[in-house]
């Protein structure tokens, strides 16, 4: 009988703080062009709130932002 490593878990998705909760933030620019990068990977996609820790309120809020820094020719829409 061999005896089996135990698995470890995952950590716990749910726990991350939102960095814009933490900071008050009341809205979320989409000139702040270092802000929204931080949120973008790099074919220009907005990063899932699962890996960013940012809640749903705020997630919005940088969609909406994204959009119009798209639209305003400040981020590319796909590399």
């Amino acid at each position: 009988m061999a005896t089996s490593k135990p698995q470890k878990r995952r950590p716990d998705l749910h726990t991350k703080e939102c960095p814009f909760c933490a900071n008050n933030t009341q809205y979320i620019d989409w000139k702040d062009y270092p802000t929204l990068k931080a949120h973008i990977d790099y074919f220009g996609a907005i990063r899932r709130r699962f890996l960013t820790g940012t809640c749903l309120h705020h997630q919005k809020m940088l969609r909406q932002a994204v959009e119009r820094a798209r639209f305003m020719g400040m981020l590319a829409y796909r590399k």
